[in-house]
């Protein structure tokens, strides 16, 4: 775990600096179409960090939900259950 912790921070860094510069291109760019290749591919980039983001408190929510799954299951709160 030691390894991820040092690894993320240097990989949302590296990504945060591509994508400042990609909008200052796309601010600094006369309309046309090379600013829209641009924004699209600051779409692309936003696409990408919240689809990162939701598998990150996925991750965390799935344990979470298991773990109450658990407390409950295991102090018999799950009387009510059809099986």
């Amino acid at each position: 775990m030691t390894v991820q912790t040092r690894v993320e921070p240097i990989l949302a860094q590296a990504f945060q600096t591509k994508v400042g510069e990609l909008l200052e291109r796309a601010v600094a760019a006369p309309a046309g179409a090379d600013r829209s290749r641009l924004v699209r591919w600051l779409l692309v980039a936003a696409a990408v960090f919240v689809t990162w983001r939701m598998w990150r408190g996925a991750k965390q929510l799935f344990w979470t939900v298991f773990g109450i799954g658990m407390a409950i299951f295991w102090t018999g709160g799950f009387w009510w259950w059809p099986f």
